[in-house]
């Protein structure tokens, strides 16, 4: 099982950071390699579809969320592949602090071969990725 966890400050209050951490029906316009979401409610236990862009093209996954709590935490994880993505949210002054990990528990022999060879250095760039344009999504918000 692969996983990788980041932490860093946002400058964005955490309403603002929470309106885009929060609300996977808005990935696409922010969370790198997230092309669709499929899902109107999202809450603990909603099965919602993602389509997500990976090193072979586009996958189309059901993500299950296992924990909210609004403005402080998201869980979720894939019912396909193992990923998963937590999420915890902390106010910081003006800011938010973030600490979020992304990995998999792969199930399967071919999710296992990719977790085993490459899940690790994956994940890390996502994350780096995600941070980035978090911190992009955030400021656009409030320009």
């Amino acid at each position: 099982m692969s996983e990788y966890r980041q932490q860093g400050l946002i400058a964005a209050p955490i309403e603002r950071v929470w309106s885009l951490v929060g609300n996977p029906g808005g990935y696409p316009d922010w969370f790198p390699r997230v092309l669709e979401v499929r899902g109107d409610v999202f809450d603990v236990g909603t099965i919602y579809t993602q389509v997500t862009r990976n090193p072979l093209g586009s996958r189309t996954t059901s993500l299950q969320i296992d924990e909210l709590e609004d403005m402080r935490s998201l869980r979720f994880h894939c019912l396909d592949t193992g990923l998963f993505a937590n999420w915890v949210l902390t106010p910081a002054q003006s800011s938010t602090f973030v600490d979020a990990e992304f990995g998999m528990a792969p199930a399967t022999l071919g999710n296992r071969l990719f977790d085993a060879t490459a899940g690790r250095t994956y994940f890390r760039r996502w994350l780096e990725e995600t941070f980035q344009a978090l911190e992009r999504a955030a400021a656009a918000v409030e320009a």
